[in-house]
């Protein structure tokens, strides 16, 4: 069987002049790529790096980066990815749980103290050496010391059914978990997703990501693993224009983004329209659309294709909506990929067969996570095993509801529940109905102590630019009208933007 790397290493053999990557507007070759990939593979098994070991990766993106990640592919040892905005402290914690044996990285700080710190046998920096210190130990200056011995030594033979990965989940803990992968896994996520894309080399896919997390790596990974070309901004986008901008130098064809940057083309000029012929499609995962915004971007864009998705990192890919059918259905995730099971439940474990029942997902299929890396008890927890006709399905502890046709809606996750005195509120239902208020570009519900009932909901807004006159009044009254009343947030909170998550997702933390 192939490994996820030698689809590249074809496409870079088919089309080497062809660009694989244009970060921030700098464009890398195929061949350019895969000839810096072979050199790193070939200078980690010179520092005694072996199948099985795990290589930490901690920097911005570059093209150096993405290279490394093949490199390590390439000799059978384990990428383990760390958040570049990670302090000292959350690096530390992934080094040591990993056990990693090397770094790559583009920070140059007290090495030394690092390596002693988390016992590492090997740092090297990415970055032209005439930008490094003298003293730092260069990525460049190892790969220009390396020897033709050193480059025609054969690569270890790998065996695809090892791990190739750890993606540590974004977590509501300081400690997240990290999610181990392998080759049959990887091709089996990417192939299925591409094919619901209907991805071809002539595809150039544009995202804001990193490789450190599961959602980057595919973003980035998957246009190399089919022959196109994958466009990646550094910098979160401030506006509409920062986007169609890219698209139109670039002439973009898909859009892999989370809902914050949809959310920006919401508000999109019509003049737009017009100049963007290239792109083909918009597909979303990490959080719910809003209708209101979908039916936005339709108006603007309505020959662009807008797929809703559902995922998660254990699990890459459960579910999508077709294009055809999102002015059917909205607010749904759609129905799960060919070869996925999934399985709504009860507080019992047992199987919800009632339409528009909510319980919480379990998911099956090909591309499942092996394990949580050095977790046997909390691995074990996550999967229920021997039932509805699979060896395993995983608890995703997320509650969803499935319509009449089939069609799953997600309705929060299990944690997001709170009592207001005796009654049970669904901050997310309350962020969709105040979305559906024109005046609202973001929100997010948050529970607020109270002394009487316990918790009450807040919501925190971001307004649209024209429609910063709206009072909180008015959105109260608006959710009045449509919402039980437990489910009314006792203040709406206006802010100029709202948190986020270091992959780019919109969070609660730091509004409680």
């Amino acid at each position: 069987m192939p490994l996820f790397h030698h689809f590249f290493e074809n496409n870079a053999r088919l089309t080497p002049g062809k660009s694989a990557l244009v970060i921030d507007g700098v464009h890398t070759r195929y061949d350019t790529l895969e000839k810096r990939a072979t050199s790193i593979a070939a200078l980690l098994i010179k520092c005694g790096v072996k199948r099985g070991d795990r290589v930490a990766l901690y920097s911005r993106i570059s093209a150096d980066l993405i290279a490394a990640f093949l490199g390590v592919l390439k000799i059978g040892a384990i990428t383990a990815a760390t958040h570049p905005t990670y302090n000292r402290s959350k690096l530390l914690y992934q080094l040591e749980h990993t056990d990693a044996r090397v770094l790559l990285t583009d920070r140059y700080e007290d090495p030394e103290v690092l390596a002693s710190a988390a016992k590492l046998e090997t740092i090297l920096v990415f970055g032209a050496p005439q930008d490094l210190p003298a003293d730092a130990p260069s990525l460049a200056k190892a790969l220009e010391a390396l020897t033709p011995d050193d480059l025609e030594k054969p690569l270890p033979a790998i065996d695809e059914r090892l791990p190739t990965s750890i993606f540590y989940t974004s977590g509501s803990t300081f400690n997240p978990k990290g999610v181990v992968v392998n080759h049959p896994i990887m091709i089996a996520a990417a192939t299925s997703v591409i094919d619901y894309l209907g991805n071809t080399a002539s595809d150039v896919i544009l995202s804001y990501s990193t490789l450190a997390s599961d959602y980057g790596v595919y973003n980035i990974m998957m246009p190399l693993f089919f022959g196109g070309t994958a466009v990646i901004e550094s910098q979160p986008a401030n506006c509409a224009d920062d986007v169609l901008e890219v698209i139109r130098r670039e002439q973009v064809t898909g859009l892999h983004v989370f809902p914050p940057v949809f959310f920006l083309l919401a508000s999109m000029g019509e003049h737009w329209q017009r100049q963007l012929p290239s792109i083909r499609y918009i597909s979303s995962s990490g959080q719910p659309l809003y209708p209101r915004h979908i039916q936005q971007i339709r108006q603007a864009l309505p020959n662009v294709d807008i797929f809703s998705n559902y995922g998660l990192t254990e699990c890459k890919r459960v579910s999508y909506l077709p294009p055809t059918d999102i002015a059917q259905y909205p607010g749904s995730v759609g129905k799960p990929l060919k070869g996925v099971q999934a399985v709504i439940v009860n507080e019992h474990d047992e199987p919800i067969i009632e339409p528009d029942v909510v319980g919480e997902l379990l998911v099956s299929s090909d591309y499942l996570m092996l394990e949580y890396w050095k977790m046997p008890e909390e691995t074990t927890r996550a999967f229920k095993y021997n039932c509805f006709g699979r060896d395993r399905y995983y608890r995703t502890g997320d509650f969803f509801r499935r319509d009449a046709h089939g069609y799953l809606y997600y309705v929060c996750r299990k944690d997001d529940l709170f009592a207001r005195n005796l009654w049970k509120v669904n901050p997310r239902e309350i962020e969709q109905c105040l979305a559906s208020h024109p005046s609202v570009a973001q929100v997010v519900v948050v529970p607020v102590a109270d002394e009487s009932a316990g918790f009450v909901p807040k919501a925190c807004v971001v307004l649209e630019a024209d429609c910063q006159d709206t009072t909180e009044q008015a959105l109260l009254e608006h959710c009045q009208a449509l919402l039980d009343w437990h489910m009314v947030p006792t203040q709406c909170v206006f802010m100029d933007t709202l948190p986020k998550t270091d992959s780019g997702k919109i969070t609660a933390k730091g509004l409680i």
